[in-house]
Parts: C-alpha cells; sequence; structure tokens
C-alpha cells in the first residue's frame, strides 16, 4: 500500500483541530503526536507526505504551538526524526533540553515522555519504525533531543536525502520506497556518529518542566473530588506511572500534597469574615471534599483543632482587630 497523504487544519476550533492532526498522524504515519497552539495563535498546520507500508514521510508547516507525548493508547509509535528547514524549537526528552534552528535534525521517541515548543516553523521528517534504528544504534535514547548539524558531512547527506524524497513524493515506486527505508536508518546512523551521545546523567529541567505543568493544572481543577494521578495523566498527556515517578523524590507524595492544599484553601474560607455566610460543608465541598466527617478529621489532623472550633476563634479574633 502506497499513498500520497496531506491535510489542512486551521485555527477556528482548536480542540477539534488537535485531535484531526492527531488521528490524521496516527493513521498516515504511525506516529503519536498531541499537539496545541495557544489563546494567540489557534494551532493550524499544512502537511503533505508518503505514507507507504515501510517508508514514511511529511513536509509540515505549523503555526506557534507545542508537542508533546499522547497519553497512553496501546499504539507503538514511530521514531520522529524531524528536519527544520524554517524556524526555531526547543525540544525536550530524557532531560535534555535543545534549542533547534533552521538546518538542525533532532530525533524524538514519542512512545517516552517529550516536549516541544516550536513558533512558525516548517519541519520535514521522517518517521522510522524503532526497531530498524536500534538495531544499528542500540543506544538511540541517547541521542534523542539532542541537535545535529546538518550543513556538512553524513548530516549534509541526510539533509539533501530528505529534501530529494518530498521533491520525488509522487514518483517512487513500491520497491523503491522499500529499498529507501532500508537505506535511511544506516543515513540516520552516520550523521549520529559525528555527535557524542550523552551518557552523563541528565539534568532535571524536563522533569521541571512536567511538574510544573502538573501543579499549574491542580490548582487550577483543585475543586474537582475526582482529581487523581490518573486524571492528572489524561488532561496533560503523560502516563500515570510517570506522573508517580515525577513525585517519589518529594518530601511530601502528589496526593498528600493535594490534599494539603485543599485544606489550606479551606482553612483561609473559614478564617474569612466573608465567607461567614457559607456552612463548613459548603466551604469543604468547594475545595473538593465529598465527605464532610472526612474533611473534619483531615482538618483536625493537619491543624490539631476542628473546623468549627478554628472558625470560631479565627472570626472573633478578627471581629477584635
Amino acid at each position: 500500500m502506497t499513498t500520497i497523504r496531506q491535510f489542512t487544519i486551521h485555527g477556528e476550533n482548536p480542540g477539534a483541530g488537535s485531535a484531526i492532526f492527531r488521528r490524521e498522524m496516527q493513521d498516515a504515519f504511525a506516529v503519536g503526536l498531541s499537539v496545541q497552539g495557544n489563546q494567540e495563535h489557534p494551532f493550524s498546520t499544512q502537511v503533505k507526505g508518503y505514507s507507504g507500508e515501510r517508508l514514511r514521510f511529511a513536509a509540515l508547516r505549523f503555526s506557534p504551538h507545542t508537542t508533546c507525548s499522547p497519553r497512553a493508547t496501546g499504539l507503538r509509535s514511530r521514531l520522529l526524526v524531524s528536519l527544520h528547514r524554517e524556524g526555531v524549537a526547543l525540544v525536550h526528552q530524557e532531560g535534555r533540553e535543545t534549542r533547534i534552528e533552521p538546518d538542525d535534525l533532532f530525533i524524538i521517541d514519542p512512545s517516552r515522555p517529550f516536549f516541544i515548543e516550536a513558533g512558525n516553523v516548517l519541519a520535514h521528517s521522517l518517521y522510522i519504525e524503532h526497531s530498524a534504528l536500534r538495531a544499528i544504534v542500540p543506544e538511540i535514547e541517547l541521542h534523542t533531543a539532542r541537535q545535529v548539524r546538518t550543513t556538512y558531512g553524513a548530516g549534509a547527506v541526510l539533509r539533501h536525502t530528505i529534501d530529494q524524497l518530498l521533491a520525488q513524493t509522487d514518483r517512487l515506486s513500491d520497491l523503491e520506497a522499500d529499498r529507501l527505508a532500508d537505506a535511511l536508518p544506516f543515513l540516520i546512523a552516520a550523521s549520529l556518529a559525528g555527535t557524542s551521545p550523552d551518557t552523563r546523567p541528565p539534568p532535571s529541567r524536563l522533569r521541571a518542566l512536567h511538574k510544573q505543568r502538573i501543579m499549574g493544572y491542580v490548582k487550577d481543577n483543585l475543586r474537582n473530588h475526582e482529581i487523581d494521578a490518573a486524571h492528572i495523566a489524561a488532561a496533560i498527556n503523560l502516563s500515570t506511572r510517570y506522573i508517580y515517578e515525577l513525585f517519589e523524590d518529594e518530601d511530601v507524595p502528589l496526593m498528600k500534597w493535594i490534599w494539603q492544599t485543599r485544606l489550606e484553601r479551606c482553612r483561609a474560607d473559614l478564617a474569612s469574615a466573608a465567607m461567614r455566610s457559607r456552612s463548613i460543608g459548603e466551604i469543604a465541598f468547594y475545595w473538593g471534599f465529598n465527605d464532610i466527617t472526612h474533611f473534619s478529621r483531615a482538618f483536625r489532623q493537619r491543624y490539631g483543632v476542628s473546623p468549627r472550633a478554628f472558625r470560631k476563634t479565627a472570626l472573633s479574633q478578627a471581629a477584635a482587630h
């Protein structure tokens, strides 16, 4: 099966556009990507590519956007090998953060957590079977989110090859496409030979970025009593297991931090004269507790006093001043 695939997404309906992009990319190129525009620039893209049995590649023009790994779907994703032709991007994976400029190439494994921030860009991308590249470069995970120069040496050969693939999209026979699919992993491996894999312990910038996103989401949705690690993971496109891993080195586990933050919000409202008309139960339910008995017990455990006694004392002190 060999097909030419192309589609265009405009920014009128951001949610629908992102869903369409994800579905089209999985269907055409077997790559898992979750993309989102921003308030100033709703997501839009133009994609034209080749979707053969083994060979798959595309030219993609994007508005400013972010891309990250989708939450688990059970589908295996090909590796993304992307040559930037226009624009600048920041790519994050395995703790590495790299600035990508025109004529730079990078590799991302969409089956593992990653994050890309980009402006208006034009990218020429290959979608490579994971096993095919790993057979030649066993340590491929050490090369993800790293800048590969394509202005000289093997990198330049790969850049010209990618450009010619796109120029010859309509003229490739099935047999030619299969032979090219065999050759591309070797060209990529040759390009990587000019760079040194990062064997140092990865820095924590990507983990910090994900923690920041998680904590921001939690603060915005603290009132939702159903929020838990699985809910958060689904909302920000990370796996539940990775969510727990991110917070395993913290003094306070994620769910306990959520619990403590809710108690702090309740405590502030109980001490506020402006909230005098609201019952303790209403305040507790407002901040995500769905069991008043559990809330009262947790409040006493945290602050050493019942919610009712705390409120009475706090309001009396406020009135005295």
